[in-house]
């Protein structure tokens, strides 16, 4: 199997949460059951439940693939009787998660209360919203004030770049970068990384082993690791007096894939 196919079947197996069904719907149940409890001790002080992030445009890896892997839920709540703090709202939704899976981790982490489960971790947003000409979403910023948010604003234009180009080349990227990312001990946030990709220029006719590699040159190709892994990676792609060597090139890949076989 040719690198590039041995590739295409790690950013499309080993990368993909939903490659798995079982698991995809285990988690999926997990937050519906997680959106239950939120509005059964709530109640009306939620005025509704917004998912966003990686697992909805899947580009979410597997948590033995990315340890920071989650799942966002955007709490809105209702502010009829008024807005109250950032802190308020992570307090109540912190008291309501801790009482409901006391035998699970449950923390206040600025701008979250996340929720460690067996198999994801949740990140819990506290939001309110305003209809003028549209609606408006904030979520905490600094200092315990809020900040405007649009949830899921890059969804569609990963979609459809991806299917512009074909053979999901986009999002295979965006899964071995954030493999990259999160062995490199995250020099990006995930959300800024996948949006730095969408505003890469992709060919047609691309193959995803010179995309990934053209792309991470150009995301941190100035990173002393990744400057000599490519380096090496490109002299054993051979040329007109050598001849290649996948297995050298492997070698290289898997330091900056440290999952990949």
């Amino acid at each position: 199997m040719s690198v590039n196919n041995r590739l295409i079947t790690f950013a499309q197996q080993e990368l993909v949460i939903s490659h798995n069904e079982t698991e995809r719907e285990r988690i999926k149940s997990s937050l519906g059951q997680l959106e239950k409890i939120l509005k059964d001790k709530l109640g009306n002080n939620v005025k509704e439940f917004v998912r966003f992030g990686s697992f909805t445009r899947n580009t979410i890896l597997p948590r033995k693939h990315d340890q920071n892997s989650d799942v966002d839920l955007m709490v809105v709540f209702n502010t009829s009787s008024g807005i109250k703090t950032p802190g308020t709202y992570r307090r109540n939704l912190l008291d309501v998660v801790s009482a409901a899976y006391p035998n699970s981790i449950s923390k206040k982490d600025f701008p979250v209360v996340k929720l460690e489960l067996t198999n994801i971790m949740f990140d819990i947003v506290p939001a309110y919203s305003e209809e003028y000409w549209g609606k408006s979403y904030y979520i905490p910023g600094s200092g315990d004030s809020w900040r405007s948010t649009t949830p899921n604003d890059i969804n569609e234009d990963l979609s459809s770049k991806n299917q512009s180009y074909g053979n999901n080349i986009v999002r295979n990227v965006v899964r071995l970068c954030k493999h990259w990312n999160a062995f490199a001990g995250y020099p990006f946030e995930s959300y800024l990384l996948e949006k730095e990709i969408l505003g890469i220029y992709f060919l047609q006719g691309d193959n995803l082993y010179d995309k990934f590699t053209s792309v991470l040159e150009s995301i941190a190709g100035n990173r002393p690791g990744v400057r000599q892994a490519l380096e090496w990676i490109n002299h054993y792609k051979g040329g007109w007096n050598t001849a290649p060597n996948e297995a050298k090139q492997i070698e290289w890949l898997q330091k900056l894939l440290p999952g990949f076989r």
